[in-house]
């Protein structure tokens, strides 16, 4: 039996010395050919004498030597968990993020003997969650989440995140009995998977034993078809209990979609034409272009015909953000030149809109819209020009109609005019940008400026940025694109406590990475706490950077812009920050880190912070996390120093009649 000896030497060696010779040949051949489980082949070993160490050795050696899974599939027998943890090996799954419950305990069971997928363990749903998210968003691979049944609500949060990303996220979970329903009993409700309804592609409960594997293949495949997003997979306890279930597992390969999806030819000569007549064109990139690894295309359309280039609304930096076309962030910012815009072609990303904090697109500009998200386009702006295909595709088939359309010498005096223009325009930005900055350079708190500059020091050329931040401004001074240091954040959904877990999961799909968490206080504080218990317990070594300015600034701000009072001269003395101040109490942010024994640095000038900095590279280096409480000045509504310390003077203490 030749397939033993690829096992370990040493083991190999075991197994012949052992009494029990054929019946150890007979476990090797049905382990092998796929006709038992690992948990089942372990547990026979443990029967045949083996100590513990033996049958870890065993399975770690023998799952290396075992061959892929056939693509006509192999029949196995075991219980509904043990069903399900083969199914998700048989799709390449190497990390199963979540929290425990009573329920999920026979996939415990399941993933006990084994050591080719690691479950990564949060004490919050939302926390594993954003770790799932965080994971899909850097690997591009489906990311599982397994939570308690009766704990979905509490992932809902950051699950919305993970849709409006359009996340692949294969969401499991275990359910109380179908037995006794309708009675309001323990852990029920009349419908567990209405709720889930608004944030995943499908939802699904497994009330058969032998659908458990069809139907976890066909939450993968859902997930991950684009568009991408969350799929809900409820097991009741007795499913991934129940014994002797006889399935047939097939690779994840055989329900895998192509996408190349083309667009129509005489819609992609009527965009190239438009881009070559037109004389202020801009593009607005999303992430769409970074799913489908369409990012060099796009450049090399702009740099065609020196298109300028603006970032929209995306969970990625999804073009680089020193390019000499970058003309700023659509979404949470305004691009420059904007106004002047007389072609805006949106590859890939959202409309702008007003509740991204925005400027519309001029209404004098002709729009062009490509989305693989089909039901996205001309939903909120008339469209002269609507692309129903994949990104590479269609930027590829653009540049090759104008290459045909337009002879080398055309094409280049209209590049060197256009160039010429973002030149200029970015030069007087730049201009802008430095004189602001100047004014506040060495202050303390630190500037978001010069903060922004220090971290770009100290970045290495391929770190990922994971940021949970109310502001694009700090990207502007950093050299980030998807080729070099990447900007990973913040998450298009805006619901806060991402930033930390999700870094986690970047940091896990991305090992060799250095990874830093951009975080501010308020965010920190928002069910956050718990994911430094999970960097602590996996040394998990990122770098978070809370950005401590004692206040909610933005919400602050936009509250401020939105109040009657403050809108009015004669009542404006009157409007106060009632809601956002975070001084009172005071959180000492290293002092919290050090509880969960991660090692922490404070400050509050730009000495201070390259210090932090400094520190961080040697902690993280030896394989553990750091935290940086980093002091940052508030800012008015106009990007302005200014300083909210008012608060209501509430005290229910001295509201008591009775000093109990």
């Amino acid at each position: 039996m030749m397939i033993i000896k690829k096992i370990q030497p040493e083991i190999y060696q075991f197994f012949f010395a052992a009494k029990n010779e054929p019946s150890m040949r007979s476990l090797f051949k049905k382990f092998f050919d796929h006709e038992i489980s690992r948990r089942d082949f372990g547990t026979k070993l443990l029967a045949l004498g083996f100590s513990q160490i033996a049958v870890n050795s065993f399975l770690g050696a023998a799952a290396e030597a075992r061959e892929p899974l056939p693509q006509t599939g192999v029949k196995i027998s075991g219980t509904g968990a043990e069903i399900l943890a083969e199914t998700l090996r048989a799709a390449g799954v190497d990390y199963i993020f979540g929290t425990s419950a009573t329920g999920m305990s026979p996939f415990f069971d399941s993933l006990t003997m084994n050591n080719d997928m690691q479950f990564i363990s949060s004490i919050a749903e939302s926390q594993a969650t954003s770790m799932a998210h965080g994971y899909e968003l850097v690997t591009g691979k489906t990311a599982v989440l397994f939570v308690p049944g009766v704990a979905i609500p509490s992932a809902m949060n950051n699950l919305y995140n993970a849709w409006k990303d359009r996340s692949s996220i294969a969401v499991l979970s275990d359910g109380s009995s179908s037995n006794f329903a309708g009675r309001n009993g323990f852990q029920q409700m009349d419908d567990w998977l209405d709720p889930m309804a608004q944030f995943t592609k499908w939802q699904w409960q497994v009330n058969n034993e032998r659908q458990i594997s069809e139907m976890l293949r066909r939450t993968i495949k859902l997930a991950e078809t684009p568009p991408g997003g969350p799929v809900y997979l409820r097991f009741p306890g007795f499913i991934l209990s129940k014994p002797n279930i006889k399935q047939t597992i097939y690779p994840q390969s055989r329900f895998k979609i192509p996408m190349e999806l083309y667009p129509k030819p005489e819609l992609i000569e009527e965009t190239a034409r438009t881009l070559l007549e037109a004389k202020k064109p801009l593009l607005c990139v999303g992430h769409e272009v970074t799913r489908a690894r369409a990012n060099q295309d796009v450049l090399e359309l702009a740099e065609l015909l020196g298109i300028r280039m603006a970032q929209g609304l995306s969970v990625f930096g999804d073009i680089p953000f020193r390019h000499p076309l970058f003309s700023g962030f659509y979404g949470l910012g305004i691009p420059r030149g904007l106004s002047n815009t007389d072609v805006f072609l949106n590859l890939g990303a959202p409309m702008p809109d007003p509740t991204i904090f925005t400027a519309p697109v001029p209404a004098k500009a002709k729009v062009i819209h490509a989305r693989i998200e089909y039901d996205e386009i001309a939903n909120t702006y008339p469209t002269d020009i609507a692309i129903a295909a994949g990104m590479k595709e269609t930027v590829r088939a653009i540049i090759d109609s104008i290459q045909a359309l337009a002879t080398e010498g055309q094409i280049k005096k209209l590049r060197e005019e256009r160039l010429q223009e973002s030149a200029a325009i970015n030069a007087k930005h730049e201009a802008r940008k430095q004189q602001r900055a100047q004014a506040t350079w060495n202050s303390s708190p630190i500037s978001w400026q010069r903060a922004s500059f220090e971290m770009e020091n100290y970045l290495d050329p391929h770190a990922i940025i994971v940021s949970e931040l109310d502001t694009r401004e700090p990207f502007e001074w950093m050299n980030l694109g998807p080729e070099s240091k990447w900007l990973i954040g913040g998450t298009t959904g805006y619901a806060l406590g991402w930033g930390i877990g999700a870094s986690l999961g970047v940091k896990i799909g991305a090992p060799n990475r250095q990874v830093v968490c951009l975080v501010g206080d308020g965010a920190m504080l928002f069910g956050q706490i718990e994911s430094l218990w999970t960097a602590a317990r996996y040394d998990i070594p990122v770098t978070i950077i809370v950005f401590n300015n004692l206040s909610y600034d933005g919400e602050r701000n936009r509250i401020y812009q939105n109040s009657p009072l403050a809108a009015r001269k004669d009542t404006r003395e009157l409007w106060r920050d009632i809601s956002c101040f975070l001084g009172n109490p005071e959180v000492d942010f290293v002092g919290l880190a050090d509880s969960f024994n991660i090692k922490g640095k404070r400050a509050n000038n730009p000495a201070e912070f390259i210090e932090s900095l400094q520190e961080s590279a040697k902690v993280t280096a030896e394989g553990r996390p750091f935290l940086i409480d980093l002091r940052v000045m508030q800012l008015d509504i106009s990007g302005k120093p200014t300083e909210q310390k008012w608060h209501p003077d509430i005290s229910i203490a001295r509201k008591r009649e009775r000093n109990i």
